[in-house]
């Protein structure tokens, strides 16, 4: 009979074998669009599960997983989904450890992507092998799923696949990084994009208004742009800033990227801010849009002469995301931490999201995030604790014995 003991004692007798694929992982570069090296060694490892793999590529070696282990019965379909890309390798400050060395010390796994998410994507692949080999029987399907260019939004990658409807699950885990807790909700992700426009000519003597190629009032795109960001600045100060902090966090408002110019003695005749709107769930798209075009629609009353264009999809947003507290998946995990570690797990929340959010919205699965690693991300020296490295594979394995036993 499976049950948390025999897991448990199945997991510490190859402890070395789940070490040894979190890392081949580690030692597999795979910042955003070289996702290759990384596919190559999960794909290595979902072989040895020996269960059929099917892959999606919508870009040249960038591929995407969809394993599935079909019990005997009918059933439900249990979903996990990962990402294989990561946080490019460059640091701020002076790392210890190199990003891909896979380097094991003092309790700790060291590499680019341990904690978001390659602990979580191992611990995912090692539960699934070790429950299979220790003989258990899913009453259903189980699903992993592994993916590129989540990082960037996942337009070669999640999207696709739910467009193509290739995903199926009635619930499920996301295994991005929580420390063991259970994240249950986030806020949304609102990429968007101004365009803004401006006279232009040689930067050696000042724009003359009057020339027929110019129309907007003797200034340069950078001059409109600076009266934008003010007024974006503005609205984030003295509007969305002053909202009601929420369950999932506080929402913001960033420009953080501009563009303009052809050439260092030319007056840009264009220019484009790009802007990172984090919203939380009493909040929609319509009231993002809404907001950020008043703010515009004000500079142009001060100006007339002020042009722009709103792109408000020229990325992937991720939606707003909440699975319900007493969901079966949620009280699974809750039962199985309890079991395991005496307590319950933390029930958390961010203002960032993952696939998950686009999974539920396309197919409706119920999907917390569970995962080993922390939210110290995108840093020198990020790493998983070989504890929660291996409690997360009981974790998985135990949850997998109550949802689809």
């Amino acid at each position: 009979m499976i049950n948390l003991d025999s897991i448990k004692e199945y997991v510490q007798e190859h402890k070395e074998e789940a070490l040894q694929c979190l890392v081949e992982a580690l030692q597999s570069p795979s910042p955003t669009g070289s996702e290759l090296p990384m596919a190559i060694t999960v794909k290595k490892w979902l072989d040895k599960i020996g269960i059929p793999v099917q892959t999606f590529e919508y870009e040249k070696d960038r591929p995407n997983f969809v394993a599935d282990w079909n019990g005997s019965t009918e059933g439900k379909n249990f979903l996990f989904n990962g990402h294989m890309d990561v946080f490019p390798a460059t640091e701020t400050d002076d790392p210890t450890y190199n990003a891909w060395s896979g380097e094991i010390k003092d309790g700790a796994v060291y590499g680019r992507g341990s904690s978001d998410m390659k602990g979580g994507d191992c611990a995912a692949i090692m539960a699934v092998k070790f429950l299979k080999e220790m003989g258990f029987d899913p009453k259903g399907s189980i699903t992993l799923n592994f993916v590129s260019d989540e990082e960037s939004g996942g337009a070669m990658g999640i999207l696709p696949l739910l467009e193509e409807g290739v995903l199926k699950g009635d619930f499920g885990i996301s295994m991005e990084p929580t420390d063991m807790g259970v994240l249950i909700a986030h806020g949304g992700t609102y990429p968007c994009k101004i365009v803004v426009y401006g006279d232009g000519g040689h930067a050696a003597k000042p724009i003359n208004p009057d020339d027929k190629d110019n129309k907007y009032g003797g200034e340069d795109a950078i001059k409109k742009a600076m009266k934008a960001v003010a007024a974006l600045n503005k609205l984030e100060d003295e509007v969305i800033s002053k909202k009601p902090a929420t369950f999932c966090g506080q929402s913001h408002l960033a420009v953080t990227k501009i563009n303009a110019g052809i050439a260092v003695n030319n007056y840009a005749r264009r220019c484009e801010i790009m802007i990172d709107r984090r919203y939380m769930p009493d909040e929609t798209p319509e009231s993002v849009d809404a907001e950020i075009i008043g703010a515009l629609e004000a500079v142009k009353k001060e100006d007339p002469t002020f042009t722009y264009e709103f792109h408000n999809h020229y990325e992937p947003d991720t939606p707003v995301f909440v699975v319900p507290e007493d969901s079966g998946i949620v009280k699974a995990l809750d039962e199985t931490c309890v079991e395991l570690f005496g307590e319950l797990p933390k029930h958390i929340t961010k203002v960032g999201g993952a696939d998950a959010s686009y999974i539920k919205r396309a197919i409706g699965t119920e999907m917390p995030w569970f995962g080993p690693g922390t939210f110290k991300i995108a840093c020198a020296d990020e790493c998983v604790t070989i504890e929660n490295y291996l409690n997360c594979i009981i974790v998985y394995m135990q949850t997998m014995v109550k949802m689809m036993g």
